[in-house]
């Protein structure tokens, strides 16, 4: 039997088998009885299964939080075994609206899950927390420094982490001691062990945990005619998936293969695989395909660089000089770093762009030592470098030169960066992007990243910091140029439930004679006109791209509400791309429609109102820097005055 490598499983422990039962399946859609759970869940403790993997997400949907934690406090209280020696883990991070599964990585998520996990499995202390994923909609750092702050107050003993990767891992080794390390495992999912992630949390002495060590109950299938693994089986008069298993054993010591079996038969086929031993003849057949070793790149880009000089320093907020430097110009996409780097252009510097010379960040690495090699003292790099892994071997390359480096942080807020994105599209291409288009023209322009591209950056940003090995960090913050050509006033209205309802009760119109605009519209509105404003329609319309109505009938009612209310409407912009997942910049809360309507007709920000009445209109203000109404205030006795605004506007 293959058993537990002691001395390389940390805060496991002593396990009797190298081998954890994963609840998912017993917690979710299509689910056992309890009962019939219970049972499958001593039926791996009686054969010495002691780790418990669940989730306070693991349940039917989010009226059934903590089902997996509760399913196994109840397994273990009413085993008759040595009930101490096992290990639940849980994971938190992920919400279940409706049975979906959505990142929730805001703090006052993780500490109220985290407060439900205590209470589902009756402990002051929970043994091990792992963050389930991280979600791309809040910075990495606010949700590490939650956990983290979560541990030192007592209410966990380990932290862990679920799907990273080696720079997200590094990332959170600065906020807290990393426990474990889950990801998925296997002979048809290898891309943990391939990118070195294996490798380096066995290097550091973490177990890795790897779920799906099967390929998954979508993949599973895949296995049992694999003409790899058949001819391997048949020779052990095993099954193939014992084949599989006992592979993803084989990779490491430190590995943890976790099985969600709902069978007692395949749970007892997973056990068996513990029994077998690969030969060198079974790794050879194996590893021509299915290869479990990191690459040779991945194994370098791990390896961590030497420490730079302390003590060293150049002179602080300075352009070009002469002086030998390398300057790691870092910041969003779309910050402007394109603009700040023609400057060093100019003085006699030597750039390394990705975007311009392919490949991959870490590919540049060779090329700025073969230019500090060749004599040249004076680089500048412009990449977006958020994390400190990512700046790591540019500094120590640098240094191994005996050359200083500089750090320059474009400090450009998102939403100013996506507005950036909306402007080059605008002046390139002389309209909005659909995502289509993006993702056609981004394969010979490099400057159109999608939404999630800048929401991702933001969410993993460390700020720049002297003990990396800087020399010098300059702070460069963001200051819009106002364009005194942009004197017009702007009222940005959405549609739907601020200015029209439908009369067949829908959420939208989806013929023209369905639309009864709201009480109040149209005297509020006069006035705003009489002042000077124009209006605008701003609608998300998602229902084109899902089918449910097409783009004639979507303008005809636009075109019906707008005669209804009586007034000037300037122009009608409108979505009609996908809601979920977003790939445009006009879907409302991005800025994409409101920079286009600044730009078309010469709107001041100055002098720019949004209206609306969902939390995706006022983010789509607050994104354009516009003065945001909820539209019961706007439209009631006591909303606000044009003239007060416009004071208010000149004076800003």
């Amino acid at each position: 039997m293959a058993a537990a490598v002691q001395s390389t499983l940390g805060v496991l422990g002593p396990l009797p088998l190298r081998l954890g039962l994963g609840l998912l399946r017993l917690s979710t859609a299509g689910r056992p009885a309890t009962d019939q759970a219970i049972a499958l869940i001593h039926a791996a403790l009686d054969q010495g299964v002691r780790l418990l993997d669940t989730a306070d997400s693991y349940g039917l949907d989010h009226t059934d939080l903590h089902y997996g934690e509760k399913l196994a406090r109840q397994a273990v209280a009413n085993w008759s075994g040595p009930r101490a020696e096992v290990r639940i883990i849980t994971k938190v991070g992920l919400a279940r609206p409706k049975g979906r599964w959505m990142p929730a990585g805001r703090p006052e998520q993780i500490r109220k899950a985290v407060a439900g996990s205590r209470e589902a499995l009756g402990v002051e202390r929970l043994f091990l927390v792992q963050l389930h994923a991280r979600d791309p909609a809040v910075p990495f750092e606010e949700t590490l420094a939650a956990l983290a702050e979560l541990q030192r107050a007592g209410q966990i003993e380990h932290l862990g982490l679920c799907n990273v990767t080696a720079a997200e891992l590094r990332q959170a080794q600065r906020h807290f001691p990393v426990a474990v390390v889950q990801n998925e495992l296997s002979l048809l999912s290898r891309g943990s062990a391939e990118s070195g992630l294996v490798a380096l949390t066995g290097s550091e002495g973490i177990p890795f945990l790897a779920h799906r060590p099967l390929g998954g109950y979508a993949k599973v299938g895949r296995l049992e005619k694999n003409r790899v693994l058949a001819p391997l089986a048949a020779r052990r008069q095993v099954t193939p998936h014992q084949v599989a298993l006992a592979a993803v054993l084989d990779a490491a010591p430190h590995v943890v293969p976790l099985v969600g079996a709902t069978r007692l038969e395949s749970l007892a086929s997973s056990l068996a695989a513990l029994r077998l031993v690969l030969d060198t003849s079974d790794r050879t057949a194996l590893g021509i395909k299915y290869s479990l070793a990191p690459s040779p790149a991945a194994l370098a880009a791990l390896s961590t660089p030497s420490p730079a000089p302390t003590g060293a320093t150049l002179p602080t907020d300075a352009g070009p000089g002469s002086h030998p430097e390398v300057v790691l110009i870092m910041g969003i996409q779309g910050a402007g770093k394109s603009r700040l780097v023609e400057s060093y252009l100019a003085a006699g510097y030597a750039r390394l762009n990705r975007d311009q010379l392919g490949g991959k960040l870490d590919d540049l690495v060779p090329r700025l030592q073969a230019l500090l090699s060749a004599g040249q003292r004076r680089v500048v790099l412009d990449n977006t470098y958020p994390t400190r892994t990512s700046r790591a071997s540019v500094i120590a390359a640098a240094w191994s030169h005996g050359v200083p480096v500089r750090c320059r942080f474009l400090q450009t807020p998102l939403p100013e960066a996506q507005v950036n994105v909306v402007l080059r599209q605008i002046e390139r291409y002389g309209k909005l992007l659909s995502p289509e288009e993006m993702k056609t023209l981004s394969k010979s322009d490099p400057n159109l990243p999608p939404p999630v591209a800048l929401s991702r950056w933001a969410a993993s940003l460390e700020p720049p910091a002297a003990d990396e090995g800087f020399a010098a960090i300059d702070l460069i913050p963001f200051v819009r140029q106002v364009d005194p050509a942009h004197d017009q006033k702007g009222l940005l209205l959405d549609v739907d439930g601020t200015l029209r309802r439908t009369r067949s009760g829908e959420i939208y119109p989806r013929h023209p004679d369905d639309v009864e605009v709201l009480a109040g519209r149209r005297a509020v509105l006069e006035r705003w006109v009489a002042a000077g404003y124009r209006l605008f329609f701003v609608s998300n319309q998602s229902g084109v791209a899902s089918g449910k109505v097409d783009r004639a009938a979507v303008e005809a009612a636009f075109l019906r509400t707008a005669e209804l209310l009586g007034v000037p409407v300037a122009e009608i912009a409108y979505c009609p791309h996908s809601a979920f997942p977003v790939g445009c910049y006009c879907r409302k809360p991005l800025p994409g429609l409101g920079v286009h309507l600044m730009q078309r007709h010469r709107l001041a920000r100055a002098h720019l109102v949004m209206v609306g009445d969902m939390e995706s209109d006022a983010g789509f203000g607050a994104n354009l820097g516009a003065r945001y109404f909820q539209a019961e205030e706007f439209f009631g006795l006591h909303g606000p005055r044009p003239e007060d605004l416009d004071k208010a506007g000149d004076q800003s």
